[in-house]
């Protein structure tokens, strides 16, 4: 079943006209008298889409009861990557419930993101969020914040605050020992060169907690997907 997200206002029992992005993609995968589902500030409806008089339309008919979001805000902070690889990050952590991401850029970072792109940059971001989060049928989209540096992280803390290095294993607690389930969390995940001591003592200073992802030194991209993944699984169970 398909997804769009509207600005609507959206009524049980009347017509939503698609915008003319999501028009074409009904057009394209054929939508015509499918049952589709739209999202409305969060609220999800089903409806019949339909195409008239050169639009296509949704006929709103029930509301969806279902919340499919974790019910804790995680706020993913990943250090600026290879683009693609960064693309992926972005990709997964919609699909996986994160609900704020915070790209930034650390000492040890090998991409550097030019001031005058930024703004296209973060339209294309957003982009990828939302085609992500409706395909996995989410009911809200993760909002990309602007590229930071290390020394913002003090802004995007939450209840319980987390960031991963290379070299606590074997000192410091895992990281689904400190998530509960209940409260918001930030877990700050570092670029392919990893974050420098004094890097992780700034974090610690700001309240950040260093914090291990296992004995295997991940790829900074496959970090942020497992991060992300401890951080929903804990919130799932709990939600049940």
């Amino acid at each position: 079943m398909q997804q769009f997200f509207c600005e609507g206002p959206i009524q049980i029992g009347e017509d939503y006209v698609l915008n003319e992005a999501h028009g074409h993609h009904a057009q394209v995968v054929r939508l015509d008298h499918e049952r589709v589902r739209i999202v409305c500030q969060s609220e999800g409806f089903f409806g019949e889409c339909m195409q008239r008089d050169g639009q296509y339309i949704v006929h709103v008919e029930e509301k969806d009861p279902r919340d499919n979001e974790l019910g804790i805000e995680i706020t993913l902070a990943s250090a600026l990557i290879r683009r693609e690889k960064f693309e992926l990050v972005l990709q997964k952590a919609a699909e996986l419930g994160v609900d704020r991401i915070v790209p930034f850029e650390s000492a040890r970072c090998v991409v550097h993101e030019k001031k005058e792109k930024t703004q296209k940059l973060l339209e294309r971001w957003q982009d990828i969020v939302q085609e992500a989060s409706q395909q996995c049928k989410r009911n809200r989209i993760p909002r990309i914040e602007g590229i930071a540096s290390i020394n913002d992280l003090t802004s995007y803390r939450s209840e319980i605050n987390a960031a991963a290095y290379e070299n606590a294993y074997g000192t410091s607690r895992y990281l689904s020992e400190i998530v509960d389930g209940t409260h918001s969390v930030t877990i700050v995940i570092g670029p392919e060169g990893g974050f420098s001591e004094e890097e992780v003592k700034m974090m610690q200073a700001m309240g950040y907690e260093a914090v291990t992802l296992g004995s295997r030194i991940l790829r900074a991209e496959t970090a942020s997907i497992y991060a992300a993944s401890v951080c929903a699984e804990i919130a799932e169970r709990i939600k049940k």
